[in-house]
């Protein structure tokens, strides 16, 4: 089954006018937050995990009451051209687990989209992991849900959304495995599932 689901459709207009932001933590909204998933999604912590922005690897951590690490399968630029090229954007394909006591709880590709000299620059020459680029910028990135799956056949489900800011956008896919909304999923390591992603 694939939903859709945009919270540009849930944003408020804001006193002045304008549309209020989608950033990172509630921190800059105001007085009420919406994120409203279809009902299909019934279970709540389910919903807090389609609906992390930039913080899963904390969440999970607090789920599970145990360290999550971030294990790095693929991180290289997807353009073709010669490394001295540094027309912009530069892009990359990244591919990471998130790990809890040796069990793969997460998998997440991405293409990630660096749209400025500055962000080209901490990742090429200052070393910069693209995983820390907003919060080495020091930027709250705008968070949108462009779709959530949940598995025919199983208990597995999926997202897709995307950070962006104007120096940096990431498109991010994230397939969570069967069984993993038990609280005990990492209590055994399990072998990894074979990977949704390509």
């Amino acid at each position: 089954m694939v939903v859709q689901y945009s919270s540009a459709s849930s944003r408020r207009i804001g006193k002045n006018g304008k549309y209020e932001p989608d950033h990172f933590g509630d921190v800059m909204s105001q007085r009420e937050t919406s994120c409203m998933l279809p009902a299909v999604f019934k279970n709540p912590v389910q919903r807090i995990m389609l609906m992390a922005n930039g913080n899963l690897q904390r969440v999970l951590s607090a789920y599970y009451n145990m360290p999550v690490s971030v294990e790095v399968l693929l991180n290289e630029p997807i353009d073709t051209r010669g490394p001295k090229d540094r027309r912009l954007p530069l892009r990359f394909r990244r591919i990471i687990n998130l790990v809890c006591n040796s069990t793969v709880v997460c998998t997440a590709e991405s293409t990630v989209e660096l749209l400025t000299d500055k962000a080209a620059d901490l990742v090429v020459r200052q070393g910069v992991g693209i995983g820390q680029l907003f919060r080495y910028m020091n930027v709250l990135p705008t968070f949108l849900l462009r779709e959530a799956k949940l598995s025919d056949h199983d208990e597995s489900f999926e997202r897709l959304y995307e950070l962006r800011s104007d120096d940096v956008v990431c498109s991010i896919t994230e397939v969570f495995p069967d069984g993993m909304l038990d609280p005990d999923y990492c209590t055994h390591p399990h072998p990894a599932p074979p990977s949704a992603l390509g």
